[in-house]
């Protein structure tokens, strides 16, 4: 029988035992499995799960009642409460026959035999108003759009009426599939020939607003921003995420009048303007550091002035409002509409909204109205309307309520505070450049960068035709920085930033909407995802309180909260680390927690434990009302969710545009249009080691790039890289950029350069990088010497630089004050080219005005052959077919830079500039002969030797326990248990007990033959492919009563990589075939050798012992595992 069925067939009594719950998960996991095998192949996105069953139910023309059947049950099952048994089985019925409309397979006969015949009746509603409806683009004719509804009216087919004017540009940008809200709609009987309709269509809605994909969020700053003097367009939007990062003294002092408000609020009559602005510098030390023509004595004194300015209105303002509700900088997620974004300042009662502007208002200063006869700017009378929005929709507020203020800092209250009113006509105007922004992605990610290519261009942006004097000279120049580069590309290089553009937007996509539940995750899951879903996955922490405020660093502002974190459940396992951006919210005992619902706090997680939690906030609330401690009684709890990003796209975008406008010379280079130059005469200093010696002479006499692949255990960060570093600071003029792609790894930098004395400075967060570095950080320096000529000075003269990829894209201005003459970007093989390349590529302009690379020569180090960067779409969407781009090594847009320059070096027979770390010391050779020879053939590993290598036995007491499991874990140091069968409907598929119980039990016996050398943070490491099974684990391994098991380390294969253990338990845990996709799904061909990084990461993380439980059964349908399993048992160490 198909799995799908028989999964459907073990749900029936389930139902009906005594934990009828239970089939609701059951039944929601088989239709999630259900379309992953409907969509298999199909390399599009499809968001949340009611998009993915509605494309399969119009791909295999199920019928009305099916289509509202499945939907039924989706809806049902994503829940925890109770359903009727008869709507349950119409909806099992259902999802059989869409069982069988994929796979081709008849229902069996005992399934017909217990689900209901016949198909369910279903109501229409009409002649009523609907605020709000969600539902998906079926077809359309010249009069409707018709779709399928999902919120709001629960499964009806209903015909939309667009044809007022405001919604006429739905129509260019519809496509099937395609998810809309309907917000204020007014419903009546469909009168129109019915026979011209699709079936089921009964009635008409006229919506007042519509929002085209309403999960794929846009902030609403970036959409304000594209209401230019010259017109607003979508493709606005696209040129300005291409923009390099811009720094200014206006923008600096932007920057310092936002925190002013900020401290003015908090401090009322405390205020010191010296005090914010150290604060300030202590902050932007790098931006202040490298402001061209930054003058102090000027910026001063327009500080002073603005912050007068802010003070008076402050009082203005709080003189109708009440002060001690002010909220600083919430920010705000709306579903309904589309957007998200981050107000300056509020009331907690939604009576007061306040966004701030330091810069120049041509309408103030001249005193006329300008557009729309408003006093305010176009671009922030849009953002201040689309704020309204969020709050009318989110929390059902009406526009007489909210007083909305826009305050123009650089003018008295007088006539910088503008009180803005609503205006119809511009907020639709501003959701349908919203709209056309999102359908412009869509489109990139669909079909491609090219397709918009030619239209990026001053004429097309210039929508309302100007043609003076001020265009020509200020603003056309801003416009044609973007565009001319993207003209001027030649075919390559066209090629290469249209396929890699595209790329970028399709994870972008994946990012914001998803690809397939339970797939991947994306922000979408913050509101599409239950509760029950995000705390089985780790994903949220409800029920908290707050016990501890405090202020960090030098604030008089409380952002340091400690929170209690109350049981969160058996299977609970946070999925948050130290420094991981979040959103704190509140919300009301016996409700459930949602982001739509309340005023988001952002911040990182400062520190992690099990019953407690430590965020700092992005902006502290010295109001004592806001983010109370809790008190006995209090009915406001907190909950703690992922907050997104799309920082690392915007990155990659203008990393790719700067690669485009970097020096030919290096151009060519990266893109493999010349050949890497080198100076074979240089000498190394001294000599370091003989294992390193040679690639150490090899890189030093590289003049341009050089690829040093690490396999594991070989020293490449500890060992090669300080010498490299040692080596390169023998140069009077040497600057070194040393970075990577995780802070965890950043740290192990940090660490090795502790170790060798070398002076640094880190550029980054104090809560990303270890506390044992804080020190080290750029605003730690300021905070030791707070002035602007000796922190430039000491920037200049700092030799070595260290900070994450992403930290150094998104702060480039480092390279303003300094150029590198060696830049190190360790883990390279982790880190997506788009998002390194404008790095590698840092340029500017010299003093004869040519542009110059900052960076003369990087190494990039790394190992293609271990888990790469988590790419979310499918190889077959980033695989690369064009000729051009294949012959200069890019195969597929998800391999790293280090992988591409590696083919291209390996194809043009050139081995100067490559080198492999060929002697391990971290894994025995009985551990190590596998993947040596599965995953590294042609490397020849070979062991250093330590002492730990050449041991000839294990380490282990003799405990008393004479089986056949105590003679295997003593004699032999690859060692595989066989699990049986042990899949029960009610659990997870991601949970195995069996091998549970097994990995339990082989940590237990390896703690008691350890005896007094046991030591949890290296005796003993458990690797799982699926976050569920470490609960399991966990559980099993308390029934020993031995707390020292607790503090081992239990974590994904993902997690562990770059760690090491004596001894490592790998459970496989999966028990079915369809799960070998999962568990091998990082494979790659290497000169006919398949190469599976994830199971390659886990047999390499031991250095004595490398224990292993799977289903031998299900392992051996995988030709790698099935390899793995026969050797051990050639070598006596099968159970």
């Amino acid at each position: 029988m198909n799995y799908l069925y028989s999964r459907i067939l073990e749900i029936i009594p389930v139902l009906d035992g005594t934990e009828p719950l239970a089939a609701n998960k059951m039944a929601h996991e088989t239709l999630v499995l259900a379309c992953h095998e409907g969509l298999r192949g199909t390399g599009q996105a499809y968001g949340n799960l009611f998009s993915q069953v509605d494309f399969l139910c119009r791909r295999h023309n199920m019928r009305v009642p099916d289509r509202i059947a499945l939907q039924a049950l989706r809806r049902a099952t994503n829940g925890t409460a109770p359903v009727e048994r008869a709507d349950f089985m119409h909806g099992l019925h259902a999802l059989c026959r869409l069982v069988s409309a994929i796979t081709g397979d008849c229902v069996p006969q005992e399934l017909l035999q217990a689900l209901p015949p016949e198909y369910k009746a279903y109501s229409r509603t009409e002649g009523v108003d609907v605020r709000y409806i969600r539902c998906i683009v079926r077809s359309w004719d010249t009069l409707y759009i018709y779709v399928a509804t999902e919120k709001g009216l629960d499964g009806q087919t209903l015909a939309v009426d667009c044809t007022d004017d405001s919604l006429a540009y739905l129509r260019k940008m519809l496509r099937e599939g395609m998810q809309l809200n309907l917000l204020d709609c007014k419903m009546s009987r469909l009168t129109c020939s019915k026979e011209a309709a699709p079936e089921g269509v009964e009635s008409v809605v006229v919506p007042g607003v519509v929002v085209v994909e309403p999960d794929y969020l846009i902030d609403i700053s970036a959409i304000a921003a594209c209401f230019k003097d010259y017109g607003h367009h979508p493709l606005t939007y696209t040129l300005d995420r291409m923009k390099p990062r811009t720094n200014s003294q206006a923008i600096l002092l932007g920057n310092l009048a936002g925190a002013v408000l900020d401290d003015i609020v908090n401090g009322k009559d405390s205020f010191s303007l010296a005090e914010t602005l150290r604060r300030n510098f202590a902050d932007k030390a790098l931006e202040y550091c490298s402001c061209a023509g930054f003058n102090a004595k000027e910026f001063k004194a327009e500080a002073e002035r603005q912050a007068e300015n802010i003070r008076e209105a402050v009082n203005v303002m709080f003189a109708d409002h009440d002060r001690n509700r002010a909220v600083l900088e919430p920010s705000f997620i709306c579903e309904r509409l589309g957007l998200q974004g981050r107000v300056d300042l509020m009331t907690d009662d939604f009576r007061l909204l306040v966004e701030q502007k330091s810069g120049k208002n041509r309408n103030i200063a001249s005193g006329r109205p300008g557009g729309h006869g408003s006093m305010q700017l176009e671009p922030h009378y849009v953002q201040l309307l689309l704020y309204y929005g969020v709050l009318r929709y989110n929390f059902q507020l009406g526009q007489d309520r909210l007083d909305i203020r826009l305050l123009y800092s650089k003018y008295t209250p007088e006539s910088g505070l503008v009180a803005v009113a609503f205006y119809r006509a511009l907020f639709r105007e501003g959701i349908k450049l919203r709209n056309m922004i999102v359908a412009t992605d869509f489109t990139i990610a669909r079909q491609g960068f090219g397709k918009v290519l030619p239209y990026l261009t001053p004429a097309t942006v210039n929508t309302a035709g100007m043609d003076n004097s001020f265009y020509h000279t200020w603003l056309l120049p801003q416009i044609e920085a973007v565009t001319e580069p993207l003209r001027r590309m030649s075919p390559l290089e066209k090629e290469y930033f249209c396929a890699m553009a595209t790329f970028v937007y399709r994870e972008q996509l994946l990012g914001k909407v998803g690809s397939q539940e339970g797939v991947s995750a994306c922000t979408a899951d913050l509101w599409n995802m239950p509760v029950s879903e995000k705390t089985e996955t780790g994903n949220i922490y409800t029920g908290l309180t707050i016990t501890a405020k405090r202020c960090g660093g030098d604030g008089d502002a409380p952002d340091i909260l400690t929170l209690a974190v109350p049981d969160q459940g058996v299977s609970f396992l946070p999925n948050f680390r130290r420094g991981d951006m979040v959103y704190l919210y509140p919300y009301r005992r016996g409700q459930q927690p949602d982001v739509r619902n309340a005023l988001l706090y952002k911040g990182s997680i400062a520190e992690l434990h099990t019953a407690s939690l430590t965020i700092a906030l992005a902006n502290g609330q010295k109001n004592p009302e806001i983010l109370k401690v809790s008190s006995d009684g209090d009915n406001t709890i907190y909950a703690v969710e992922h907050a997104g990003s799309d920082a690392t796209q915007g990155g990659a975008l203008r990393g790719l545009h700067g690669l485009i406008t970097a020096p030919a010379d290096r151009k060519a280079l990266l893109l493999g249009q010349r050949a890497p130059r080198r100076d074979a005469s240089r000498r190394l200093t001294r000599t370091y080691n003989e294992a390193y010696d040679d690639v150490l002479l090899r890189i030093k006499q590289a003049d341009d790039y050089f690829l040093l692949v690490g396999p594991p255990g070989t020293g490449k960060t500890s060992m090669a890289i300080r010498y490299m570093v040692e080596e390169e600071l023998t140069g009077g003029d040497a600057s070194i950029l040393l970075t990577a792609y995780t802070n965890r790894a950043v740290d192990e930098l940090c660490a090795m350069l502790e170790s060798t004395g070398v002076d640094y400075i880190r550029i980054g967060s104090e809560y990303s990088a270890d506390p044992a570095f804080k020190h080290r950080l750029l605003a730690e320096t300021v905070r030791r010497c707070p002035h602007l000529g000796d922190v430039r000075a000491q920037i200049g003269a700092a030799r070595v630089i260290v900070g994450t990829t992403s930290t150094i894209m998104s702060r480039p201005f480092i390279f303003d004050i300094k150029a590198f003459t060696l830049a190190v970007i360790d883990e390279a093989s982790q880190i997506l080219e788009p998002n390194i390349v404008g790095l590698l590529a840092a340029h500017r302009t010299g003093g004869d005005g040519k542009e110059e690379c900052r960076i003369s020569k990087f190494v990039l180090t790394g190992d293609h052959k271990q888990l790469p960067a988590v790419v979310r779409q499918d190889e077959t969407s980033s695989a690369v077919t064009s000729e051009a781009l294949r012959a200069i090594g890019l195969a597929n847009c998800r391999d790293s830079l280090f992988e591409r320059l590696l083919r291209l070096e390996r194809a043009a027979g050139r081995t100067e500039f490559t080198g492999v770390l060929r002697r391990h010391g971290r894994m025995h050779p009985d551990v190590a002969f596998f993947p040596s020879h599965e995953f590294y053939e042609s490397e020849r590993l070979e062991v250093v030797p330590l002492p730990h290598q050449q041991e000839t036995a294990l380490p282990y007491t003799d405990i008393g326990l004479a089986d056949r499991l105590d003679t295997l874990l003593r004699t032999h140091r690859m060692v595989f248990i066989p699990s049986p069968p042990c899949r029960r409907p009610e659990l997870s598929d991601k949970v195995n007990t069996a091998e549970a119980a097994i990995v339990a039990e082989a940590m237990r016996r390896v703690r008691l033959m350890l005896g007094a050398a046991f030591d949890p943070a290296k005796s003993i490491g458990v690797i799982v492919p699926y976050r569920n099974q470490i609960a399991v684990i966990r559980r099993e391994a308390e029934r020993f009563d031995m707390p020292e098991l607790e503090a081992v380390s239990i974590d994904t294969v993902e997690r562990y990589q770059g760690s090491q253990r004596d001894v490592i338990i790998y459970s496989f845990t999966v028990q079915s075939e369809w799960q070998l996709e999962f568990l091998a799904g990082s494979c790659f061909d290497d000169g006919g050798h398949t190469i599976d990084r994830k199971l390659n990461v886990a047999l390499t993380r031991a250095r004595r012992q490398t224990i292993m439980t799977g289903n031998a059964a299900t392992l051996g349908l995988n030709p790698v595992f099935k390899r793995l399993m026969e050797y051990v048992r050639e070598k006596g160490g099968v159970l």
